[in-house]
């Protein structure tokens, strides 16, 4: 954890809700959902926590956290639709006590999906979204981001289908900035330094 980095909860609907909370100040926030909680998905997850430290590095303040039932978040997995509405009670807790400026929404496998299904809600400045699970969940339900956006996946995603993350892409009338590399898995193993530099890079 980063050493000025807070943990602290945030009272969502089923109960406190676990945060990691870095303001460096200056108003840049950063928040990141985290993978499946059914699968081991966490805010210690290492490609939730490169892109969290990426970010600290760029200046940008952060806050990444547990969905309900996952780590000492309160409540249990809900499906999505919960884990929405937790999303949604963490950005109010960080609007309330540090009236962001520019909001930086992102997030992982599952937490791409559900950044992506409550940005209309948030209305956050740039989208962030890394191997988003499409053809896992109803990604033709998402209305498209009006916002900057990037998508970064991998050519050789195991979990997601990267043909059907393409195919979802193209269809859109307002596509992301894509980074795609060939051979890199799901969860970024050995390319952990490469999604540093991207994030860096972009940010």
């Amino acid at each position: 954890m980063h050493p000025k980095a807070e943990e602290r909860f945030v009272e969502g609907p089923a109960g406190p809700l676990q945060t990691r909370i870095l303001d460096n100040g200056g108003g840049r926030w950063a928040l990141l959902c985290h993978p499946h909680p059914l699968y081991g998905g966490s805010m210690d997850n290492k490609v939730i926590v490169t892109t969290e430290r990426a970010l600290q590095q760029k200046g940008w303040s952060t806050c990444v956290f547990n969905f309900r039932g996952v780590g000492e978040s309160a409540g249990e997995y809900s499906g999505g639709q919960g884990e929405r509405l937790d999303l949604l009670a963490v950005h109010r807790h960080l609007q309330d006590q540090h009236g962001m400026a520019h909001l930086l929404l992102g997030g992982f496998s599952f937490g791409a999906y559900i950044s992506l299904s409550a940005w209309p809600q948030i209305a956050p400045q740039q989208l962030l979204s890394l191997a988003p699970p499409v053809g896992l969940w109803p990604f033709d339900a998402i209305r498209t981001p009006e916002c900057p956006w990037v998508v970064i996946q991998g050519g050789a995603d195991e979990v997601v289908a990267p043909g059907a993350v393409w195919d979802w892409l193209s269809s859109l009338e307002r596509r992301p900035t894509l980074y795609w590399r060939d051979g890199v898995s799901h969860f970024f193993h050995r390319q952990l330094i490469w999604l540093r530099e991207v994030i860096k890079l972009e940010y």
